[in-house]
C-alpha cells in the first residue's frame, strides 16, 4: 500500500469519476436531443439545459484532476486553488463550504498535501447524502493541522466506507462508492498524516497533520 495503488482501485477511481460526470454529460445531449428535434419554443430551454450541465462538468472536472490526476498549482496558490476548485464542486448543489485559515505561512502546504486535503473534501461531500455544511479549519504554522466537518442531517460514513478508511482495508472488497474512503486514507499514510476519524450524530470530522515538505 505504500509503494503504489493497486489496478483496481485505479479501475474503481475512473469508475467513480464516470458516475460524477454522467448526469451533466446526460443533461448535455438531451439538450441537443431537444434542438434537433425542430421544436423552436425549446431551443431556449435547450441552451440554458446544456450551458449549466456543460459548466458543471467542467467544474468537476478540474475537481478530480486535482483530486486524482497531476494538476499544476501557481506558486504559492495551491491552497486558494484548491478553495476555488471546491467551491466550484458544490455551487449550486445543496451543500454549503466554510473554509478558514489560522496561522498559515506561505508555502506551509505543499502538493501532496493538498491532494489529500481535496480528497478528504471529497469523503466529506459523500458523507451528506442529505445535504448540509462542509467546515475546513487549516491552522498553522506548522505542521499545519487539517480539520474537515460533514455537517448535516443524516452525516455519515457508511460500515463499507469506514473499512475502507481503515489500515490494511482490503482492496478487493472495494467498489466505486468505498473507493474514495480507500483513497483518502492511501494518501495519508503515504505522507504521514495522521489521519483520524471522528462521528457523531449528524457530523463527521476527519483531521490530518499536513506537513510541506514531506
Amino acid at each position: 500500500m505504500d509503494r503504489g495503488i493497486d489496478h483496481r482501485v485505479i479501475e474503481l477511481l475512473a469508475s467513480h469519476l464516470c458516475h460524477e460526470l454522467i448526469s451533466p454529460v446526460t443533461a448535455v445531449n438531451n439538450g441537443l436531443e431537444l434542438i434537433a428535434g425542430g421544436d423552436s419554443g425549446l431551443v431556449a430551454e435547450a441552451m440554458g439545459l446544456m450551458r449549466q450541465s456543460a459548466a458543471e462538468a467542467s467544474r468537476k472536472l478540474q475537481f478530480y484532476r486535482l483530486a486524482y490526476g497531476q494538476a499544476g498549482f501557481e506558486a504559492g496558490r495551491s491552497l486558494a486553488q484548491a478553495r476555488e476548485i471546491c467551491e466550484g464542486l458544490l455551487k449550486g448543489g445543496k451543500i454549503s463550504l466554510s473554509w478558514v485559515e489560522k496561522g498559515m505561512g506561505p508555502g506551509a502546504v505543499d502538493k501532496p498535501a493538498v491532494k489529500l486535503l481535496v480528497n478528504v473534501i471529497a469523503l466529506a461531500r459523500e458523507a451528506l447524502p442529505r445535504g448540509g455544511a462542509i467546515n475546513v479549519t487549516l491552522s498553522g504554522p506548522s505542521p499545519v493541522r487539517a480539520e474537515v466537518s460533514a455537517v448535516g442531517t443524516g452525516a455519515r460514513l457508511s460500515p463499507e466506507a469506514a473499512a475502507a478508511l481503515a489500515k490494511g482495508a482490503d482492496v478487493a472488497s472495494l467498489t466505486p462508492r468505498t473507493v474514495q474512503a480507500f483513497l483518502v486514507a492511501w494518501l495519508a499514510q503515504r505522507i504521514g498524516a495522521g489521519l483520524a476519524v471522528e462521528t457523531g450524530t449528524d457530523r463527521v470530522t476527519l483531521t490530518a497533520s499536513l506537513e510541506s515538505g514531506v
